[in-house]
């Protein structure tokens, strides 16, 4: 009997193919010691976060927190930190991935999706601010520098760390994370202008005509680009620590996890093939015959593997009344 297969959005996601074990495990430390560098991240991450919020307010510009790409990059940051710490400590605490598995499947799809986007945009956020918008002339105070820095630099550090220590991987399909995001900001940035009047990113301005169009389709290539170069910057850190990972798969418990999931990703693989060769029969019941007509020519004769009309003829059976009573 196989395994039925996923269907829709689930399987579309790749969800079934996902190695949950990757999430709180690494090629270099233990479970353990990936908790401890994620909980230090995300509580300066947090730390942060509360500095941009008293900052906005006191300056009287908040509006600017929940529209700007670099306050909404690193809320996910943190997001993204906050979460995996606390599936890192799960595991470490039960040796299971119950947070991951007891959890509804698109959340976890959603964290995937979210770290293919934090890896894209903290590259990419660091760049345009020390390329385009930093402006030296700008006086500001202590608090306002270190909230400055952590979202144009330090967060590029932040998202090293965790790449270098992680084991999560960027299948094709989490693409659709931070060019999903991008478009949508897109749009909120569309809302602000109409709102305000003025626009968050001069380069966005719409009246620019192709200049403005050559923005739009240039940040969804440029996103398009690191999502590919991270996707093998991934790949080559795995396989280059190939052999570190094992002995750290047998010091912290992920190996089983790791090798159940192959196991399942490879059954999966099979049952593919099984479908894939039973759709060629034409799912009819019957296979084709060359039935030989004049020779060199045939023709293709159907053959019923089994004829759901066909009577089966009843048997009956005599037994003596002596040998009922015996």
């Amino acid at each position: 009997m196989t395994t039925p297969q996923p269907t829709g959005l689930r399987k579309f996601l790749k969800y079934d193919t996902l190695d949950l074990s990757r999430v709180v495990s690494s090629n270099i430390v233990d479970a353990r010691t990936l908790l401890i560098i994620r909980a230090i991240v995300a509580l300066h991450l947090v730390a942060v976060f509360i500095a941009t919020l008293y900052v906005s307010a006191r300056d009287e510009v908040f509006y600017m927190v929940p529209t700007t790409f670099t306050n909404l990059s690193n809320i996910g940051l943190t997001a993204y930190y906050l979460t995996a710490a606390y599936h890192s400590h799960n595991y470490v605490r039960t040796k299971t991935l119950s947070s991951l598995t007891n959890q509804h499947w698109f959340l976890t799809s959603a964290l995937s999706l979210l770290y293919a986007s934090v890896v894209v945009f903290h590259i990419v956020v660091p760049a345009i601010y020390w390329g385009m918008l930093f402006d030296p002339n700008n006086t500001m105070d202590t608090l306002n520098k270190y909230v400055d820095f952590s979202h144009h630099g330090a967060d590029f550090a932040c998202i090293l760390i965790e790449m270098v220590f992680n084991r999560m991987e960027l299948p094709w399909v989490a693409i659709l994370g931070p060019l999903g995001m991008i478009i949508l900001y897109m749009f909120l940035a569309w809302v602000y202008f109409a709102a305000r009047g003025e626009w968050l990113y001069g380069f966005l301005d719409w009246s620019k005509g192709p200049v403005a169009a050559g923005w739009y389709i240039g940040l969804l290539a440029i996103f398009a680009l690191l999502f590919v170069i991270q996707k093998y910057i991934h790949q080559g850190r795995d396989s280059a620590l190939k052999g570190r990972r094992a002995v750290v798969a047998a010091q912290d418990g992920t190996g089983a996890f790791e090798k159940r999931q192959q196991e399942h990703n490879q059954q999966q693989q099979s049952n593919a093939v099984v479908t894939d060769e039973e759709a060629s029969l034409g799912g009819s019941g019957h296979v084709q015959d060359v039935k030989t007509v004049g020779g060199d020519k045939g023709e293709m004769e159907d053959i019923p593997l089994r004829d759901d009309k066909e009577e089966v003829p009843e048997v009956t059976v005599a037994v003596s009344k002596q040998e009922l009573d015996a």
